[in-house]
């Protein structure tokens, strides 16, 4: 009884994403940012899109 209950759960979550994903970019540019704003940043917004700008072009450009 406890196998098919097991079985029926695996093909209810196959199409389902894998929950040991990498965090996305957003998240590592406030991570820049709010560490950026402790070593003495003014600006949290442009320190955000400072992380940003840099962590994308990283992303698109490191897989060529």
């Amino acid at each position: 009884m406890v196998s098919n209950v097991l079985e029926d759960l695996s093909v209810y979550f196959q199409d389902e994403l894998p929950l040991d994903h990498e965090p996305s970019l957003d998240h590592w540019a406030k991570i820049i940012a709010e560490g950026e704003m402790e070593d003495g940043g003014t600006n949290w917004d442009y320190e955000y899109e400072r992380a940003w700008m840099s962590l994308d072009a990283e992303y698109n450009y490191s897989y060529v």
